[in-house]
């Protein structure tokens, strides 16, 4: 017997299993390659946005869950280039990403992140929103980044919220806002 090429269509559809989006690390590592822009902050005197011109280099390091950002931008005539580099290794079960971030005349920094993927069309087209608790100013907050890929656009959004009390509002500290150089990466 044959089925009718419908029938046979919605069969194949039922028995093959829906790809599954790929991990945090996976998208992480799909940004190797140069991309420049802005940082962006909130100047708390008169409440405007402020953007700084960055370069920034993605490297995936080849384990799969390992990725280096080297960003670099100049930060006035007293200060000059300063360069911030973060190694990350993300764990897909645990559903985090442990970070160590360098920049001369400070502390390092290290922070692990929850990371969950809360939207994906396709490679070039997610959303992933890290989390935390962690100092901003004089207290404890929770600190939420929300970094969005649209094809050679990345925007990386941190917003912060007191503890206590429980629900105050998020708040915005500051963004990146990086394009691929053409000629970097995958080009979706």
């Amino acid at each position: 017997m044959r089925l009718p090429p419908v029938l046979l269509a919605a069969a194949l559809l039922m028995a093959s299993p829906a790809a599954a989006a790929p991990s945090a690390a996976e998208l992480q590592g799909a940004l190797a390659g140069s991309w420049k822009g802005a940082l962006g902050y909130r100047d708390y005197q008169d409440n405007k946005l402020y953007e700084l011109p960055v370069q920034t280099q993605v490297t995936a390091i080849g384990d799969g869950v390992s990725v280096l950002r080297v960003s670099t931008f100049d930060d006035g005539p007293s200060v000059g280039a300063v360069r911030i580099t973060t190694a990350s290794l993300f764990d897909p079960k645990a559903g985090t990403v442990t970070s160590a971030t360098l920049r001369k005349g400070r502390p390092v920094e290290v922070s692990t992140e929850t990371v969950n993927l809360s939207a994906y069309r396709d490679a070039a087209h997610w959303t992933l929103v890290y989390e935390r608790n962690g100092p901003d100013g004089d207290g404890e907050a929770r600190i939420r980044i929300t970094e969005t890929r649209d094809g050679d656009s990345l925007m990386s959004v941190k917003e912060v919220r007191p503890l206590n009390p429980t629900d105050a509002p998020w708040a915005f500290r500051d963004q990146t806002r990086l394009t691929r150089e053409s000629g970097q990466g995958d080009r979706q």
